[in-house]
């Protein structure tokens, strides 16, 4: 929880990144960026004060508040997903307090907009939207029960719930990514095992275990045809995990010292390759990636 989104830019000629903006407010608990149509927006989770959306403005160089979010039924923000179903933007607001109503809002090009309640009072911490067999899901994590998957009707154009994923109590985090054609989830669990997932014949299968002390991110990147998953912790050092083709799992591959890791983040420019690492109790850690010829 911070009191501000931190906007940095890539430095060509000094080689760094730079503090471009910082758009302030009151326990932030997420900021997600969106561009709609060459426009680009910041949506503000907040614990208190409201949770409000941010668009550039070219002439002044910054971004400005475009719009207050209706949240009558938002108690306690904990994650922000955002989305594209055909040509239509939404993003949805996952809600971790009993009195809470996760939240689904749809553009309409002046503004994003309620639009449909989703899980009640369940204490949601995650959505995760992936798509599935070319349809549009949702996958909502919860305090109290194992994780529900929401499929979009588009007949309705509503998300109607369609089942859980069982044997996945006390999931925090959902992150989906693909390795070669097949599907994955990683499950993150703060104590005991987080859980790697595969997408089979109509369901979920846990092909990994990968013990969690404190951990409230597990995160699935990818560089160049290597597939890695950054295991966060609170306690101890951060996992960085490698798949392994031939055997088809994560070898453990390097630790990394992060103070109460949040997010892992890859953004890739001038050819370089780099990974922002939020912190709860420290500051932002930007790591670059790098491939070196041993050959030589």
């Amino acid at each position: 929880i911070t009191e501000s989104c931190m906007i940095f830019q890539w430095d060509h000629i000094e080689m760094n990144f730079r503090t471009y903006d910082n758009i302030t407010g009151q326990s932030i608990v997420g900021c997600k960026s969106v561009i709609i149509k060459y426009e680009v927006f910041v949506i503000v989770a907040q614990l208190f004060g409201g949770s409000h959306i941010y668009k550039f403005d070219d002439d002044q160089s910054r971004f400005n508040k475009f719009q207050d979010i209706e949240v009558s039924k938002i108690s306690k923000p904990n994650d922000i997903e955002a989305f594209q179903i055909g040509s239509d933007w939404f993003f949805v607001i996952a809600d971790s307090s009993k009195a809470g109503l996760s939240t689904l809002y749809k553009w309409n090009d002046n503004g994003f907009y309620s639009y449909q309640s989703l899980h009640e009072w369940y204490r949601d911490t995650d959505v995760e939207f992936l798509d599935l067999d070319g349809k549009a899901h949702l996958i909502l994590a919860s305090r109290s029960q194992v994780p529900v998957i929401y499929q979009w009707s588009r007949s309705n154009q509503k998300f109607i719930l369609q089942g859980e994923i069982p044997n996945m109590e006390d999931v925090v985090v959902v992150k989906h990514f693909r390795i070669k054609e097949e599907l994955y989830l990683a499950m993150t669990r703060y104590i005991g095992d987080s859980k790697v997932l595969r997408w089979g014949t109509k369901q979920f299968a846990e092909i990994q275990a990968l013990p969690s002390r404190g951990s409230v991110i597990l995160q699935p990147f990818s560089f160049k045809e290597r597939y890695y998953l950054a295991l966060g912790s609170d306690y101890t050092f951060s996992q960085i995990y490698l798949w392994d083709e031939d055997n088809k799992i994560f070898d453990r591959f390097k630790e990394v010292y992060i103070q109460a890791p949040r997010s892992f983040t890859v953004v890739s420019t001038d050819r370089r390759d780099f990974i922002f690492s939020s912190s709860f109790k420290g500051n932002t850690q930007i790591f670059e990636h790098i491939i070196i010829d041993l050959s030589l």
